[in-house]
């Protein structure tokens, strides 16, 4: 693995797409913070959620934490074993988080009624547990994510893996309430854009990701 990594470094083209990658994603979760602390400010609207009236709120934050988490742990190590196929899914974490911000930006929401704050204590100080419970909605950052390593991963048990645990935690928010169900609902097709348009403007994506 170490190997690799020092092979794709000594590339200077990977080593530029590389460090230009990580570069804009950086702009962009700062610029994600930002809008989180901007739309804490504006009014936003509420959803009549037909789903979110038939299901009585339940606490299952430890579920949520622990499910999303791990399975992130899990992609991230997946993804570190090979130079290419970590620079795609930093990549895609990029767009799927622009595509949130232009989300949130154009429609920021007000939280559901009924919502059980997630309780995410060995995060206290994070930006993103500061804000996640107000008006960081549309779409679902958590069903998002989950998915996104479900379409990016080619391992068929890591893929069945990821899909069941984006499913189950997209199931869990809407049990306490944290998003609508329109923000999951929607959340697979943002994960999938983001998918897609690496592949489409990575030439070589289907090599790279055999490396």
């Amino acid at each position: 693995m170490f190997y690799n990594w020092k092979i794709a470094l000594s590339d200077k083209h990977f080593r530029n797409r590389f460090l230009i990658s990580l570069s804009l994603v950086a702009v962009v979760l700062i610029v994600f913070a930002m809008l989180l602390a901007y739309i804490e400010t504006v009014q936003g609207h509420v959803l009549y959620d037909p789903v979110l009236n038939f299901i009585k709120p339940l606490d299952v934050s430890f579920f949520i934490f622990f499910a999303t988490y791990f399975t992130a742990i899990v992609a991230v190590s997946y993804a570190f074993g090979s130079p290419y196929k970590c620079l795609h899914l930093l990549q895609m974490y990029g767009i799927l988080t622009f595509l949130r911000i232009v989300t949130l930006f154009f429609l920021p929401l007000e939280s559901p009624l009924a919502i059980i704050p997630l309780h995410q204590e060995f995060l206290p100080a994070s930006v993103y547990s500061e804000h996640h419970h107000i008006k960081n909605l549309l779409f679902s950052g958590h069903a998002s994510t989950l998915f996104l390593f479900f379409f990016f991963s080619l391992n068929k048990w890591l893929k069945g893996i990821f899909l069941v645990t984006a499913i189950s935690v997209s199931l869990a928010v809407v049990v306490q309430h944290v998003n609508y169900s329109y923000d999951v609902i929607v959340a697979p097709l943002f994960a999938y854009i983001a998918y897609r348009i690496v592949i489409k403007f990575s030439k070589h994506y289907y090599k790279e990701i055999t490396l």
